[in-house]
């Protein structure tokens, strides 16, 4: 399920962010290590992967003509 974005607050930790809550990067963060946001991070492939179009705005996903 998508959530909205967070990333780890430990500069050690990879440099992504996730917004799906079953992502297993994700879900390894401690919760007091969440910050809310992109903060400029890559997203996690894992959670782009997982991500489906919405299927009420597939025609924002579609390229214009």
């Amino acid at each position: 399920m998508r959530v909205r974005p967070y990333h780890s607050a430990r500069s050690t930790a990879a440099h992504l962010y996730h917004e799906d809550d079953e992502c297993p990067a994700g879900r390894q963060l401690a919760w007091f290590d969440k910050v809310d946001g992109t903060e400029g991070c890559e997203p996690c492939p894992v959670c782009a992967s997982a991500a489906t179009p919405c299927p009420e705005h597939a025609a924002a996903a579609a390229p214009a003509r």
